[in-house]
């Protein structure tokens, strides 16, 4: 089976349909792209052993960590960025704040949420995280080069973009057919 997506600027024909260039992709390119992503994670996740080892976290705590790294969120815009229901992200949350690394402040625009930021010391511990995962991905960056690197960030970031829609049914750019 081929699935084609929308006109776009990765278009491996050289020849562009009406509408402008295609991507047709088979299934086993699709199942190598996921399997790909899969592998990647894991093995920033395994860059990270050393340091999660050294300060005793989980991997769940160090994602919560490296999140806040960037900037303060409240509690249920952290759990769905990694993906965790509200009870687990409260836990992991409670068991990150009694080693003093990060803290939770009412939410100056709504009392009812909180914001969770972290502390100097959680700073320093999501840096080292950072670090040994920045290392992995620089060096396999350099590897492959600024054009590789380019299309890289522009598949995972649409794909990180882009809403999920139900197979079969139309995008939301795409308008809905009568019957």
């Amino acid at each position: 089976m081929t699935v084609n997506t929308l006109p776009n600027a990765f278009a491996r024909s050289s020849s562009p349909a009406a509408g402008g260039p295609r991507l047709y992709l088979r299934e086993d390119e699709l199942d190598l792209g996921v399997a790909l992503i899969f592998k990647s994670a894991d093995l920033l996740k395994i860059a990270t052993d050393e340091q999660r080892q050294r300060h005793q976290i989980t991997w769940v705590e160090a994602r919560c960590l490296c999140e806040l790294l960037s900037h303060p969120l409240p509690v249920l815009k952290l759990a769905a960025e990694i993906g965790l229901g509200k009870q687990t992200m409260l836990k992991t949350l409670d068991g990150l704040e009694g080693r003093a690394w990060l803290q939770r402040t009412e939410d100056p625009h709504d009392g009812r949420r909180r914001i969770v930021q972290l502390t100097a010391q959680g700073t320093n511990i999501a840096t080292e995280l950072a670090l040994a995962m920045r290392t992995r991905l620089a060096a396999a960056y350099r590897l492959a080069g600024s054009e590789a690197v380019a299309g890289c960030d522009k598949v995972l970031s649409t794909l990180t973009e882009t809403p999920v829609v139900a197979v079969g049914a139309p995008s939301p750019s795409q308008p809905k057919r009568a019957p």
